[in-house]
């Protein structure tokens, strides 16, 4: 039984088209060579330096289904098996992908498996390792509720919309990967079916209706959970308003941010993310103009001329392409780990330079006159845009790397600065053992950053410019989780009191002598002027479950 089991999933697996397979497999070892410095280390940032273990609580941000998420590989940060979690999600979610697409080729799927496993937005990902691997288990289900829509036509968009749900409930960026993929399906198969306006109307309207069922269901079932828990929504860059206080001529101008934030993320280099370098935009630029040929190419074979309503809806589509895949704009501050929907933009052109590049020709033998379809040659735009495919998956590889040098790089200078700061702290004299450490302020970074031009291409967080603990808290943290330095973080009320003091406005600024020094039995420590007390967020976050 055992053993006929065992055959016919391997005969299931070989059965898979290869494209799928390729997918798989590329996205996997691309991703395993990509991150293997974040599975093998650990690199916190200033989130993850209260990580060490934590069971992911974190429905005061609207994302009540992390704690479920997470629960493949338990709370605690291991990287090896965070890493393997993670690809593996995110494999699957590369081979889903490439079957609802439909790519046609070995090369053309596994391109889009390895562009999705090493797309920069993917190693800040991982710079959040102890939740990695539940971020890219809701790729996976925003990319399986598409799947299912797509592929249950009939009764597919219940399951497929509580998928979605639970994957905005994992991480809300996520939302941008399931609008990018369900509308690049929509315009995709329009585009090789030749579909008329109302086809495409009615294709369009059905995933719209996905969408807001599944965002429905995300907002249903998050009450639900704040008000079993008794809790409220962090006041923290518009999660409580939920972008309800969005006006219409705010709105217009989020969406013209978004597209705008498209082509600046592409094709200016050091705009909208860091990481976009002259040669990434020079082979964005080659992908749109190879992408744009195979459209027109593709245009002019299906008669689409001649029917320009149809056209006119399939461009008004397109048009909405960029919008979706930039649709985090619309929720606040786009950070790196929120980019991820942009990898979507290179999928259709390898679909695009596959379609233009074939024919109908008649095959040998039975097959003969039956208009069965074979690949034409490789003519220079399909050239091109592997090549250029390829090239992306490179220069990714390489930024991938140089994002966790630089945070490697903070984090070093971090530990070398707390282990310091508890040697003055030892060293200070009248200091006994057991005695509260008053510290006011975080890393000072100003005075200690690396200025090698090649990290410039990180972000915030993660370059050595930066610092892994910004705020007072981060320092106990850090102390207390990473150093195994036992020193409570203080109230704030006493903290408060002590920044207000005529003692410690009379201290100077660490590392400067007299910065470290006992006053009434306690040791005190200022790394700032004044102490910054906890916005309510910050209190909410801390208390959260």
């Amino acid at each position: 039984m055992e053993a006929a089991a065992e055959s016919r999933l391997l005969r299931w697996l070989r059965g898979l088209p290869s494209p799928v397979r390729a997918a798989f497999w590329a996205c996997f070892g691309a991703g395993f060579g990509a991150h293997l410095y974040a599975f093998t280390n650990i690199i916190p940032n200033s989130d993850g330096i209260s990580r060490v273990y934590d069971a992911q609580q974190m429905t005061v941000s609207g994302r009540w289904f992390l704690h479920y998420a997470s629960m493949w590989n338990g709370y605690l940060q291991a990287p090896a098996v965070i890493g393997f979690f993670s690809l593996l999600f995110l494999a699957l979610a590369a081979a889903l992908t490439v079957s609802l697409l439909k790519l046609r080729t070995p090369l053309s799927g596994g391109l889009a498996g390895a562009l999705m496993a090493v797309f920069p937005s993917m190693a800040y990902t991982c710079l959040y390792l102890f939740t990695a691997s539940a971020y890219c288990f809701g790729i996976l289900l925003a990319v399986l509720s598409v799947w299912l829509l797509r592929r249950l036509p009939r009764w597919g968009i219940l399951p497929a919309a509580l998928l979605l749900a639970c994957a905005v409930g994992t991480y809300q960026a996520y939302l941008a990967v399931a609008a990018s993929l369900v509308l690049l399906c929509v315009v995709l198969r329009g585009l090789e079916q030749g579909s008329g306006c109302k086809a495409l109307l009615g294709d369009a309207l059905r995933s719209l209706l996905y969408l807001v069922l599944g965002l429905a269901l995300y907002y249903g079932i998050l009450r639900i959970f704040l008000a079993v828990k008794d809790l409220e929504l962090l006041n923290y860059k518009g999660i409580s308003s939920l972008g309800s206080g969005l006006g219409p001529l705010a709105l217009l101008k989020q969406i013209g941010a978004a597209y705008l934030g498209f082509f600046r993320y592409f094709f200016v280099p050091g705009s909208f993310a860091s990481y976009t370098t002259p040669l990434s935009a020079l082979l964005h630029g080659v992908l749109a103009l190879a992408g744009l040929w195979a459209l027109l190419r593709l245009l002019g074979r299906g008669g689409w001329g001649r029917r320009p309503l149809a056209l006119a809806c399939l461009l008004v589509l397109c048009l909405l392409l960029p919008l979706a895949m930039n649709l985090t704009v619309l929720m606040g501050e786009p950070m790196p780990i929120m980019r991820y929907a942009l990898v979507f933009a290179y999928l259709p052109v390898l679909w695009l330079t596959e379609r233009a590049l074939r024919r109908e020709r008649p095959a040998s033998g039975e097959a003969a006159g039956k208009g069965t379809e074979r690949p034409g040659p490789a003519g220079p735009a399909r050239v091109a845009a592997l090549l250029a495919a390829l090239g992306l998956c490179l220069v990714s590889f390489y930024v991938d790397n140089v994002v966790y040098t630089g945070a490697a790089q903070a984090h070093r200078a971090t530990q070398s600065f707390a282990t310091r700061l508890v040697e003055r702290v030892e060293s200070a004299p009248g200091y006994e053992a057991g005695m509260e450490v008053l510290i006011v302020g975080g890393f000072p970074s100003k005075q200690y950053h690396s200025e090698l031009e090649v990290y410039e291409l990180t972000e915030d967080y993660s370059a050595p410019s930066g610092t892994v603990i910004p705020l007072n808290k981060h320092v106990y943290y850090y102390l207390n989780d990473w150093l195994n330095v036992p020193w409570p973080e203080p109230e704030e009320k006493t903290l408060i009191a002590l920044s207000d003091s005529e003692a410690f406005r009379a201290m100077p600024l660490y590392p400067s002598d007299g910065s470290v020094a006992v006053v009434d039995g306690k040791v005190v420590v200022k790394l700032a002027s004044r102490y910054t007390p906890k916005k309510d967020y910050e209190i909410a976050y801390e208390n959260r479950r």
